[in-house]
């Protein structure tokens, strides 16, 4: 009788612990849709050819003749241009533009962003939106770079067209070809520089998400009570 009370007893509690148990399951999120995926490897191929393609010439060392280099730089441009464009058209068409909007709140979570970064804080800070405060100032800096590249790039290529324009003609008599060049180098140097924190942040804080920007599908784990 006692033997057969100890064996319900045991009985009992394996189910208690059964009911206890977390099962873990992995889910696909899709992370990346293919619209942004097209937009970041072109922005990749077409900016990194631009700086390269700019900094030969503000160096005046190439491996190429100068006209062709010349050629690369404006078509790469203009192509890092449209695809901008089309990204911005994307984010308002689709809604995405509410993942790059900078409130108060994100700049709240700046202090914890930063001892995360300089290895203070174990975690980040929770995320009001896709991205954090340093991603957006940081994409916010790189399409104001890509617009000022690109229009004080006309400027400098087609002088006829700059003096049609009311809006840059009066910008190219405030700003001297020679400023315009200076700064045009420091913010492609910038764009090196930020670009290399990028990939690294990326493959560091979370390899998955770089992967993600292949498939588009991000895996995550999901836990079950049973």
């Amino acid at each position: 009788m006692l033997k057969s009370f100890e064996e319900s007893k045991e009985a009992q509690d394996i189910a208690v612990k059964k009911r206890n148990i977390v099962t873990i399951s992995y889910v696909n999120i899709l992370l990346y849709p293919l619209p942004i995926r097209i937009f970041h490897w072109v922005l990749v191929a077409s900016l990194s050819l631009t700086i390269i393609s700019g900094l030969m010439i503000s160096c005046a060392y190439a491996l190429v003749p100068m006209k062709s280099i010349r050629f690369i730089h404006i078509s790469a441009g203009f192509v890092a241009f449209g695809i901008v464009l089309y990204r911005l058209g994307y984010a308002f068409m689709s809604g995405d533009y509410r993942n790059f909007s900078i409130k108060l709140k994100d700049f709240k979570t700046f202090p914890d962003l930063a001892k995360y970064y300089l290895f203070l804080r174990e975690n980040p800070p929770a995320l009001r939106t896709k991205y954090n405060i340093g991603q957006k100032i940081t994409m916010l800096s790189w399409l104001m770079g890509i617009l000022y590249q690109t229009f004080t790039g006309i400027m400098l290529l087609n002088s006829s067209f700059v003096s049609k324009t009311s809006a840059l003609s009066l910008l190219s008599k405030l700003i001297l070809p020679q400023y315009l060049r200076t700064t045009k180098y420091f913010i492609s140097i910038y764009f090196v520089i930020t670009i290399m924190l990028h990939i690294y942040l990326a493959h560091t804080e979370d390899i998955a998400k770089s992967q993600s920007m292949l498939t588009g599908w991000v895996r995550v784990k999901r836990k079950n009570n049973n």
